[in-house]
């Protein structure tokens, strides 16, 4: 009997890989609507909020976000970049070196972190990919997670370099933000710019010694 018992118990966990879809309870007395969501009683006559999502969107919602997260991420961190070039400037009174951030500096990139915590596939010739639908969405939700808090940090870091870089600017004589283009359209609907859009602080200080020689013409 004890022998029948173990064997009992070792064929379950042998055959349970934790990936076997359950069923779920959908049936709900529906008492009103919340947006997506339904408003109903379950069995224990409890009021609860249920939402019905197919599991394919869900999971191309979630890589959709993920896409979106990452631009914002690589717009945050390029405009970072910039900022600390600018402030590095001599003619802004900088170092002409880069100010180090340790904790930018140091942070692995969105491509490292999800080869880290994605799924990846061996073999050359296979065509065929397979991973378990519940690892996948899994994954997606912790890159969502890491990206968000990567932003997060780099958004912080940029918004403190940036009012350190407004204060260098007007000591310079430039002001506090960068120059945004000029123009006006003619009577044809054709535009001509009459401020080009700063790009570098070499455009900063071109656009500055233009106004200045026009300001001395004028007068």
């Amino acid at each position: 009997m004890k022998l029948i018992i173990i064997m009992a118990m070792f064929l379950t966990g042998c055959f349970s890989t934790g990936y076997e879809v359950k069923k779920v309870e959908t049936v709900i007395d529906v008492k009103g609507q919340v947006g997506d969501k339904k408003v109903g009683l379950n069995d224990k006559k409890e009021i609860i909020l249920q939402e019905e999502v197919d599991a394919s969107d869900e999971l191309r919602i979630q890589q959709n976000v993920n896409l979106k997260l990452r631009d914002e991420y690589d717009h945050e961190a390029f405009m970072l970049k910039q900022c600390r070039t600018d402030v590095s400037d001599l003619r802004l009174g900088g170092s002409g070196e880069i100010p180090p951030i340790a904790e930018v500096d140091d942070m692995k990139s969105p491509e490292t972190v999800r080869e880290e915590i994605g799924i990846t596939d061996s073999g050359e010739l296979k065509v065929v990919r397979k991973s378990y639908f519940t690892d996948q969405l899994k994954l997606e939700r912790k890159y969502d997670s890491s990206l968000r808090k990567m932003k997060k940090l780099i958004v912080r870091h940029r918004e403190e370099c940036e009012y350190k870089m407004a204060i260098a600017r007007r000591k310079s004589g430039l002001p506090s933000s960068r120059y945004d283009g000029k123009g006006y359209f003619t009577g044809g609907g054709i535009w001509v710019q009459t401020v080009p859009h700063e790009q570098s602080l070499d455009d900063a200080f071109e656009i500055q010694a233009k106004a200045k020689a026009a300001k001395g013409g004028e007068e």
